[in-house]
């Protein structure tokens, strides 16, 4: 027994590229629902890559405001809840509680925490572009999809008043 050669194990690990003109409309419109549910969770993903980059720089904003020393000793109300707030006092505006995902928090100086949540808009914002590229690309080969399948409907109504026509002259 042979084993395959290097080019051809490379040849066969390489997506195979199929002319959508070659499939029946049954196939195409199951590959239309596959791409719209892609482009719907996506658009999702990328929806929640940009409220969390937006609660990032919320996150950065209220440093920024509690970070002078003027800050100190000023009276604030305090969440305890998302619907129950208590009164309070910044008596430390050197450092603060971030939270750094899953339940956990880790203190940081101001300056720290400042570089955390610039990396963490920087990474995010990435990502989003990353799937906002990637949601283009489906969106093209949507309508690309789209056209072919127009195309095909145009094609068999044509076929059928052909058929209709040629029976017509038959009767």
């Amino acid at each position: 027994m042979s084993s395959p050669s290097p080019a051809s194990a490379a040849a066969d690990q390489r997506p195979q590229t199929i002319n959508l003109e070659d499939l029946p409309l049954a196939q195409l419109q199951k590959i239309k629902a596959q791409l719209e549910s892609e482009l719907q969770d996506l658009t999702s993903a990328f929806s929640q890559m940009k409220q969390a980059q937006s609660a990032f720089r919320e996150c950065q904003t209220c440093l920024t405001s509690i970070s002078s020393p003027s800050a100190k000793d000023t009276k604030i109300m305090i969440p305890l809840t998302n619907s129950l707030y208590v009164p309070g006092m910044l008596s430390n505006v050197e450092s603060v509680l971030v939270d750094v995902g899953t339940g956990y928090y880790a203190e940081k100086s101001t300056e720290d925490a400042a570089a955390y949540y610039d990396q963490k808009i920087k990474f995010v914002g990435e990502n989003a572009r990353k799937i906002q590229e990637t949601v283009e690309q489906k969106q093209n080969s949507y309508r690309g999809l789209l056209e072919i399948m127009q195309y095909k409907l145009t094609q068999h109504q044509h076929q059928q008043q052909q058929q209709q026509k040629s029976q017509a002259v038959k009767a």
